[in-house]
């Protein structure tokens, strides 16, 4: 048995970025002294990780931007493979990012890297993508999925699929929530607060925040009690959620305030409605029972290329609203909306009344879906299996 001395592990998004520090504690406990390079976030890197490239580097969303950054992410992409190829770790885990994990993976094989590939967290091949499947099991020597349903996708297949849970349950229920954060950040009270969660990016901030604003100002004229609470995920990006806001002409720390990454948790439990773009975020929002409207605008162009060249056909895009097969989220995602949109949708969560109960009650089910709690663990074990499988 070869025991693994060097790990590579990627992740592109901030979410992948949390799941993989949690993954990545949960191998040093198992595999002891190893070496983990990457392309890491905070988190990540807070564990260990080092390389010359961050996370950050690879912060593009929609088809679009990719395009537009299309000869920065190329030459990254080579670099990237170059890197673990001569290095030769034993193995590569890619977390989430499965446009970017996929295409790497092919090509690393092709460049004769012989060691282990990991996949964690499965490329939504249940909703589009099942061209990706025979690509897989191709390329992957493990696929580590956080849905249970997910198995049968792949059972036609000689890829190795183990379901660990979904690490968002383990995560929040480790969370230590601060009994002091109202105060810190000088919100009196949370009974009427709203959350406004825009994204992490700036251009997502600048597509979502305006509308995202503009709803907040026509509920607190129908609700002058209400005060509102902006998630902002990166200090960076605070200038321009300032920006955006004295065009809205609200008032900071009066009627709007800014909640800090650290204290995300502690603003869904307790705010009483939110308007948060679409991503993990939402399944974060249900797992604390708010309810929430969910929204993201595209461009033409990006509307366009999913609809009539990769042929997206859902019912919903949002991943609570998938996950339980109806709409326990409002969402405004594919077609163009406005503030008013958003802000009639919010109201009708936001007082008591039949709605908002059947979200809430939704939001319970959908927690209930997702009972693991140690996602983590079980995918470092099967991870740390592979070193008795021969190349």
């Amino acid at each position: 048995m070869k025991a693994f001395g060097s790990i590579f592990v990627f992740a592109g998004e901030l979410s992948g970025d949390m799941y993989g520090a949690h993954l990545i504690a949960a191998l040093k406990k198992q595999l002891g002294n190893i070496e983990f390079k990457g392309v890491a976030g905070p988190e990540m890197r807070h564990q260990g990780v080092s390389f010359d490239l961050t996370m950050e580097d690879f912060s593009v969303m929609g088809f679009t931007d990719v395009l537009l950054e299309l000869p920065k992410l190329w030459k990254q992409f080579h670099q990237i493979r170059k890197c673990i190829v001569a290095e030769c770790p034993d193995a590569v885990i890619f977390i989430d990012s499965p446009s970017f994990s996929l295409r790497m993976a092919k090509a690393l094989r092709k460049g004769g890297y012989r060691g282990k590939i990991i996949q964690y967290i499965s490329p939504t091949v249940w909703a589009w993508g099942s061209h990706r499947i025979k690509e897989m099991a191709d390329t992957l020597d493990l696929l580590l999925a956080i849905y249970p349903f997910e198995l049968q996708y792949f059972a036609n297949t000689s890829l190795k699929v183990e379901y660990v849970g979904h690490p968002l349950r383990e995560i929040i229920s480790q969370h230590q929530y601060s009994p002091d954060w109202q105060k810190l950040l000088g919100i009196k009270d949370t009974e009427h607060l709203v959350a406004l969660f825009p994204g992490s990016r700036p251009k997502e901030i600048k597509r979502n925040l305006p509308k995202q604003l503009m709803a907040a100002k026509l509920l607190k004229e129908q609700e002058p009690q209400t005060r509102f609470a902006i998630s902002c995920a990166h200090e960076q990006n605070m200038s321009l959620v300032q920006e955006i806001l004295k065009q809205q002409q609200l008032q900071h720390n009066r009627e709007v305030y800014f909640v800090p990454k650290t204290y995300s948790y502690e603003l869904m439990r307790s705010c009483r409605s939110a308007m948060a773009k679409s991503g993990t975020v939402t399944l974060e929002l249900a797992l604390h029972q708010c309810p929430a409207v969910v929204s993201y605008e595209l461009t033409l162009l990006n509307r366009l290329i999913a609809k009539h060249i990769l042929k997206v056909r859902l019912p919903h895009y949002c991943i609570v609203n998938i996950l339980s097969g109806k709409e326990v989220y409002p969402e405004m995602i594919e077609k163009a909306f406005s503030g008013e949109d958003l802000y009639r949708l919010l109201r009708a969560l936001n007082q008591p009344g039949i709605e908002r109960e059947r979200c809430i009650a939704d939001c319970i089910l959908m927690g209930q879906l997702l009972q693991e709690n140690n996602a983590s663990e079980r995918a470092a074990e099967h991870i740390v299996a592979l070193q008795d499988m021969q190349a």
